[in-house]
């Protein structure tokens, strides 16, 4: 062994995980004069790295990296987390690099005895290319023991303990020096280069040296011929008769309406009941376009095996009603609907035993000027939790609570410097509450001291909804008008675990199935209602018999497979079965 013990961390330039990546016009490659920096994973790498050399001051710590020129950049970055020092190898800017001429290249520097290293640590994947090949070549080049995916490691002297991520959780396994070790996700959180650090970066020393020094052939085994856009959703088409129409139903169709309702009024939220005895109530807002804004709060009964469907039992007319959600928990022993309106008004009404909406309370949580836009109960998990977070037009967040008399406002802050629309819990952590902007931030906040957890840039558009899951403790979703969802770890949120597309249309709610843990519904304004497989990440069912935006979609509580949804300009609401495609 090396005394001390070296460490390698290979680093990679790659495009900015917040740029959105686009094909070039030669259709060659994608576009990459875009900002670069360094590979996610790798800053965990450099990260795991560094903290061992924190613990172990005898240990050394080497950054390399394989690329162009503007790859010293990323090699100073690794300086300045905490690297000793960095080797480049520098290849043309035509150059195509490949996962096993990279592993070959790592191989024959560290094999002359000077640079011998105890340890590699990579990042499991690069996020231009997602081989997740280098560090398993490179193992097998060394003929040396690996453990990838790495969520913890653990080094006593020369032997490793490594925790990994598998299909079935998580194993655990033991490894003699030297070794290879890739990092998954949620090994570390990695810390941010000081500016003193970064000053001192460059006085460290950075060798450079080309394939050619080494005796490697980089030449690409495998050719790109062309590169793509994903292809676009077709619209919607007209058919020329009946039995046209009846053969694109019964071939191409996807789910079809059940039942619907048009209330005249443009609508944008559906919530079922989740409460026991009251799970075939349903609650559907609208508000009308006009300068004064008003709206109506609808109260049905489902019921899927009649052929209507749909019973109205009620309507309430008031304020245009942004958001509204059912308490996941009785407050005060009542089954509590709560309303947000958009004359920065909350609205508590009760479901009574004989089956109607009874207001209970009202609390005036902003200036009338300033709209009430979302609103998420802490109850979900921790029944008994009553506050209720709320985003306003203004870029505020309150935090409002019951008292003995009355509900009221116990915090608010500035939060976003456009409008939030959408803020949530996690619902595991009720301190933490979630905030999403039309500024494109997505933010994390300690909700008893009102200080931001972290900020998020990853959706290049406004976030406009997220939810926090109430099966997996540590999972959260978002959605923006970027059509993008994206799945996270809220232990590690630099950046997301998956990404779905619903393309031709924005997100603008996103709910859990409420007993189906791998199940996603998504309201895509523009594209329809999808139903998304968590475990796999496809999109398995969707609803587009609605003509204009879709602004709202919920599961159904007692008919596990009943969606309602509405949309927006038509002010229709359709009921519709989850489990049927053609």
């Amino acid at each position: 062994m090396s005394n001390p013990l070296r460490i390698y961390v290979p680093v990679k330039r790659v495009i900015d995980y917040a740029v959105k990546v686009r094909v070039n016009p030669a259709k060659t490659d994608v576009d990459r004069s875009v900002k670069h920096s360094m590979n996610p994973f790798d800053e965990i790498a450099i990260e795991e790295a560094v903290r061992m050399k924190e613990k172990d001051k005898k240990i050394e710590v080497v950054a390399i990296s394989c690329g162009t020129t503007k790859s010293q950049e990323t090699l100073r970055t690794a300086l300045a987390m905490g690297a000793d020092r960095a080797v480049h190898v520098e290849v043309k800017d035509d150059s195509t690099l490949q996962p096993l001429a990279v592993a070959k290249l790592l191989q024959a520097y560290t094999a002359t005895q000077e640079n011998k290293p105890d340890l590699f640590i990579l990042g499991k994947q690069a996020i231009d290319d997602d081989a997740s090949q280098t560090g398993q070549m490179l193992a097998g080049l060394l003929n040396w023991p690996q453990t990838t995916f790495a969520s913890k490691v653990e080094l006593e002297g020369q032997t490793l303990k490594v925790t990994r991520e598998i299909d079935g959780g998580l194993e655990t396994v033991q490894a003699k020096l030297p070794a290879v070790i890739t990092t998954d996700l949620r090994l570390n959180e990695p810390r941010y280069a000081s500016l003193p650090n970064i000053m001192k970066a460059k006085k460290k020393p950075l060798v450079k040296l080309t394939p050619e020094d080494l005796g490697i052939d980089i030449s690409p085994r495998i050719l790109t011929l062309k590169v793509e856009e994903p292809a676009k959703r077709v619209g919607g088409r007209k058919v020329d008769s009946v039995d046209d129409l009846i053969d694109k139903l019964k071939n191409e169709a996807k789910t079809l309406s059940h039942t619907s309702f048009d209330t005249g009024y443009s609508a944008d939220c559906t919530e079922f009941c989740p409460l026991v005895d009251s799970t075939d109530y349903l609650a559907y807002e609208t508000k009308n376009d006009a300068q004064v804004r008003k709206g109506k709060l609808y109260l049905f009964t489902v019921d899927p095996k009649n052929k209507n469907g749909l019973q109205q039992q009620q309507v309430i007319e008031g304020p245009a009603i942004l958001d509204m959600k059912w308490s996941h928990a009785l407050v005060e022993n009542r089954k509590v609907l709560g309303v947000v309106d958009s004359i920065g008004g909350l609205q508590l009404h009760h479901l009574t035993d004989a089956g109607e909406l009874e207001s209970l309370a009202h609390c005036q949580v902003s200036e009338p000027d300033v709209l009430c836009l979302s609103l998420d109960w802490a109850s979900r998990v921790n029944k008994d939790d009553h506050r209720i977070a709320i985003s306003h037009s203004n870029g505020e967040l309150s935090i409002v609570v019951p008292s003995e008399s009355e509900w009221k406002v116990a915090d608010q802050w500035h939060a976003h410097d456009l409008e939030a629309w959408i803020t949530a819990f996690n619902y595991w952590d009720t301190r933490t509450l979630y905030s999403g902007a039309d500024d494109g931030l997505f933010k994390g906040w300690d909700s008893r001291s009102q200080t931001p957890q972290f900020t998020n840039k990853r959706h290049s558009m406004g976030v406009t909804t997220m939810q926090s899951s109430p099966f997996q403790e540590h999972t959260l979703v978002t959605g923006s008008y970027d059509e993008n969802i994206y799945f996270w770890d809220t232990r590690s949120m630099r950046m997301p675990l998956k990404t779905v597309q619903t393309p031709g249309g924005g997100i603008w709610r996103l709910k859990w199935h409420p007993t189906e843990a791998n199940l996603l519904l998504s309201a895509s304004m523009h594209a329809g209602a999808f139903v998304i497989n968590t475990n796999t990440h496809e999109i398995v069912n969707s609803f587009l018999d609605h003509t204009s935006m879709v602004y709202g979609a919920d599961w159904s509580y007692v008919h596990k497979d009943w969606v309602a949804s509405c949309s927006f300009y038509d002010h229709t609401m359709h009921l519709w079965d989850a489990s049927t495609t053609a």
